[in-house]
């Protein structure tokens, strides 16, 4: 099945799901499938709302919608992004992310060149996650190297609340915030245990991007 046939296949179910009819459903399949990406037009949080999506959701109407309702066929910015890439480059959104880290395509925005690194930020840090969840299930500790093992031991028990102290540090620290040093021992401490992607940036002292992941 080809990128636009799943696509229209997606669109057509999810109208189906809405009660839509067979020949309706189709119609606005073909519709949405065909439209190019620069035809729709990004959801407001007050409309998000509406449809029963978070107000920061990312969905997209076409913009000859005049009046969205809970009818209304929306697409996702996953989806956006694919016509995106397929219609500029010819390349899948992931082909398209690589092809611009080698700057063989360039960001269409600041704003976008900033999304994309957030973004990778982000699911660095969910893998992370994943892993200090997977080592407190199996019952295993971290090393301590700090220099006064005295105070603070061999190494530290992986508690309930680790995993959001290590993000919310971890966010701090990429937003280049200054780590109090018992703090931030710890958390290098989980840092080097966990293989944390960013490890070397974040056992340095200046800040490591010009945004924050902090909401």
């Amino acid at each position: 099945m080809s990128a636009k046939s799943s696509f229209f296949a997606k669109i057509r179910a999810a109208a189906l799901a809405l009660g839509r009819s067979e020949r309706t459903a189709t119609r606005k399949a073909r519709l949405l499938a065909s439209a190019s990406f620069s035809d729709f037009t990004r959801l407001t949080p007050e409309q998000n709302v509406k449809l029963g999506y978070s107000p920061k959701a990312r969905h997209y109407v076409l913009k000859t919608v005049r009046r969205v309702t809970k009818a209304t066929p929306t697409i996702s910015a996953r989806q956006v992004e694919t016509k995106r890439a397929r219609e500029l480059y010819k390349l899948t959104p992931e082909q398209a992310t690589k092809a611009r880290r080698q700057g063989a395509i360039r960001y269409t925005s600041a704003d976008q060149r900033e999304r994309v690194a957030k973004a990778a930020i982000t699911r660095e840090e969910n893998k992370v996650i994943a892993e200090i969840k997977k080592l407190r299930a199996s019952g295993e500790t971290v090393p301590s190297n700090s220099p006064d093992q005295r105070r603070h031991g061999r190494f530290y028990s992986i508690t309930p609340d680790a995993e959001r102290r290590y993000r919310d540090v971890r966010r701090r620290k990429l937003a280049g915030e200054h780590i109090p040093d018992g703090d931030w021992q710890q958390f290098i401490d989980y840092a080097r245990r966990l293989k944390d992607p960013q490890y070397e940036l974040l056992r340095g002292s200046p800040a490591a991007f010009g945004f924050s992941l902090i909401a």
